[in-house]
């Protein structure tokens, strides 16, 4: 098991992915190799020099303080946005979870399938072609690239999927979509484990698998079907093996209200502890933590810890403006990594809540950008996260290494 050493991190990278929002990002094996999706639901791959080379003065975007570099793939066959990307030990494998209602396996070795074209910095060019009154920029060519077909379609979801998880030796992934179905898949034998359904009008806003994959941890949220009729948020930690419930946290947090109280006035004291959904959810790596994250338009999102045995809230930890959008343990259990719509990504120790980074710079205001999602390098050295305006940070997360 690596362990994570945070000291003095130093942004790397800030790779080019403008047009539709880039939301799910994943290492490979090594932080000089990741994949990310966008809202389109185009995957790019980039394979990274050894050294970033000396950033050039920015142009088009006044926020540029690293170097972009060029993909090397593109991995096709989503017809609609990707919403989380996750990676099975190794690096040979990629997850993809999507609004076509479909789940991808990706074998990133495989041979290509074909040539394209793509192009990174449409945003850039826009800019440029409005300043020059020319549309010059818009003309050249974008960046030749190999591109992959993926190697399996996970079918039976009927709605989009906007959670997805994967145990610690990725064998088994887990996926929820918003008409409230939970499906679990065997990487290797290619099909369903088993599914189930949640409450319901709630969608699937999180999910996690324990590090053997016995445990599911499901969140659930449904803002309102009216005014007076708000779904109770659902929170659970379901046994895999047969599909029944082995702990309702929602209920251990609110047993006066929990679970079938639909009334406005349960949902005024359960939304202090769910704000507008928890919509990120890790289990921590000896599976005695679950950390489920406030999403939403909130005031201050938090990342609450809760005893996996019991379900009691341990304690709540970090704090973005506007709401939490991911979260990850480190590998090592020390730390809780977490991204937000304050277009920061905090690290935080898991023992006493101490924030001991903040990367990234709040630029004002959740609707001008955010960071969408994060990930983690193997070997615990680097971190990633997309920015809806259209960049992937890559962070050393020690400054005087590569």
């Amino acid at each position: 098991m690596a362990e994570m050493i945070v000291d003095k991190p130093k942004l790397l990278w800030q790779l080019q992915f403008e047009g539709a929002w880039p939301m799910a990002v994943a290492f490979l094996d090594s932080g000089r190799r990741l994949v990310a999706g966008n809202q389109d639901g185009r995957l790019l791959m980039w394979d990274l020099p050894e050294q970033p080379p000396a950033i050039e003065p920015p142009k088009g975007k006044a926020d540029r303080l690293a170097p972009s570099a060029p993909p090397s793939r593109m991995l096709t066959g989503h017809t609609n946005g990707v919403t989380r990307l996750v990676a099975a030990p190794g690096g040979k494998w990629i997850v993809s979870a999507s609004l076509d209602r479909t789940v991808r396996l990706w074998d990133i070795n495989a041979e290509p399938v074909g040539d394209a074209e793509v192009i990174v910095d449409i945003e850039t060019r826009q800019e440029e072609a409005k300043r020059s009154r020319k549309d010059d920029s818009l003309k050249q060519p974008g960046i030749a690239v190999k591109t992959l077909a993926s190697a399996h379609i996970f079918t039976g979801h009927q709605d989009w999927i906007e959670a997805l998880g994967i145990n610690d030796d990725g064998q088994r992934v887990i996926s929820g979509d918003n008409s409230s179905n939970v499906y679990v898949w065997d990487l290797a034998a290619r099909k369903e484990v088993t599914h189930w359904k949640g409450r319901r009008w709630n969608w699937i806003v999180a999910t996690a698998l324990s590090p053997d994959g016995q445990t599911a941890l499901v969140s659930e949220y449904r803002y309102k079907r009216d005014d007076f009729d708000i779904p109770s948020s659902g929170l659970k930690l379901w046994n895999v093996a047969d599909s029944t419930e082995k702990l309702d946290l929602m209920k251990v947090q609110f047993p006066k209200y929990m679970p079938d109280d639909t009334s406005y006035g349960a949902a005024q004291v359960w939304r202090k502890f769910v704000a507008n959904g928890l919509v990120a959810a890790d289990i921590s790596p000896d599976g005695k933590l679950l950390a489920l994250g406030q999403g939403g338009e909130t005031d201050k999102g938090q990342v609450h810890l809760l005893d996996a045995s019991t379900g009691a809230l341990v304690r709540s930890i970090s704090g973005h403006q506007y709401g939490v959008t991911d979260i990850r343990f480190s590998q090592d259990g020390k730390f809780m990594l977490s991204t937000g719509r304050d277009t920061s990504l905090r690290i935080t120790q898991v023992e006493d809540g101490k924030e001991v980074a903040q990367l990234g710079s709040p630029r004002g205001g959740q609707f001008k950008d955010w960071l969408s999602s994060l990930a983690i390098s193997p070997d615990q050295k680097m971190v990633a996260a997309t920015d809806i305006a259209g960049f992937v940070h890559v962070w050393s997360l020690v400054g005087s290494e590569m």
